[in-house]
């Protein structure tokens, strides 16, 4: 319901708006926004089928028009594997498309949505501009990114995902209590699953990842792994010098990828993640047994092993 939801969200005879949003999603995805907004809701009450894909889909073409937008920002011609909107259609035509999906987006909210429900998301799209504004700022300052890194990475991911399960959860009726444990469950996922991004950007597969090992140090972007790396060891002075000087070239960044892993700091971001996971599982302790709280839980693992 959810896809075909999308599928009508996105139609325009204005033949740029259309083919760019179809060019997104064709592209897929793991679609785990709109699955927690429909588990938040569905692990916590009985709901309108129809009106949660709708919302769900909302959410969908809100994260869809950010990452339109990212890609124009950091110049990125590929993800998942496949040519960004921006490699295809040039950076206009697709910093026009995030607006339009974005707009799309705000449409079936206007149609769907409760006046929490629109408080939350509103509030959560101002949040992750934010998150987005601070990283590009913080990029090639190691002393920002020291100071803000759990800001940016809860800014511009995790508050989403917390944001849908809290609106599954509104839309139902759960109690407040229930609303807030599901909301700080997706901040907890959110956290996990963009540390593992951090890491995956250092140790992942390309063909899984569909994106260049080490892009993240050769923006100017220094993760959690990199600055667990920054900790008493004996190349952690070397890697800060490495590290002021902004942006690395490939081989610097394979350099400093090397010495992150060697000496541990991929590990410990892993455990961090694993401790936001669990910690995001933590919080499902007042929501009652079902095939949805379980999926839930499954989903806390998933994004934490997951290799793309």
């Amino acid at each position: 319901m959810v896809e075909r939801t999308l599928e009508s969200a996105i139609s325009s005879d204005v033949s740029p708006a259309f083919d760019l949003s179809m060019h997104l999603l064709a592209a897929g995805g793991k679609r785990i926004r709109p699955a927690l907004m429909i588990l938040g809701a569905m692990a916590t009450g009985e709901c309108d089928p129809e009106r949660i894909a709708s919302l769900a889909a909302s959410a969908e073409l809100v994260h869809m028009a950010s990452l339109v937008h990212d890609d124009v920002v950091d110049e990125t011609r590929e993800r998942r594997g496949a040519v960004t909107a921006a490699g295809s259609f040039g950076n206009k035509i697709s910093v026009l498309g995030g607006d339009y999906l974005l707009s799309r987006a705000f449409q079936l909210l206007a149609i769907h949505a409760t006046p929490d429900i629109m408080r939350s998301l509103s509030t959560t799209t101002v949040q992750m501009t934010e998150g987005e504004m601070l990283q590009a700022w913080a990029e090639g300052d190691l002393e920002v990114w020291q100071a803000n890194y759990w800001r940016i990475i809860r800014d511009k991911t995790a508050g989403f995902m917390g944001a849908c399960c809290e609106c599954g959860a509104l839309l139902v009726g759960a109690e407040p209590s229930v609303r807030e444990r599901l909301c700080e469950y997706g901040v907890q996922l959110g956290l996990a699953f963009q540390i593992t991004d951090d890491v995956l950007d250092l140790v992942g597969d390309r063909a899984l990842t569909g994106k260049q090992t080490g892009m993240d140090l050769m923006d100017g972007k220094f993760t959690l792994p990199v600055l667990l790396a920054l900790r008493d060891w004996d190349g952690a002075g070397l890697l800060r010098e490495m590290l002021a000087k902004g942006r690395m070239s490939r081989s610097e960044a394979r350099e400093a990828a090397d010495m992150v892993i060697r000496c541990g700091a991929v590990d410990a971001a892993r455990l961090a993640a694993l401790g936001c996971a669990e910690k995001a599982i933590e919080q499902l302790s007042e929501v009652g047994r079902s095939q949805y709280k379980d999926a839930l839980i499954a989903l806390a693992g998933f994004v934490i092993s997951r290799e793309g």
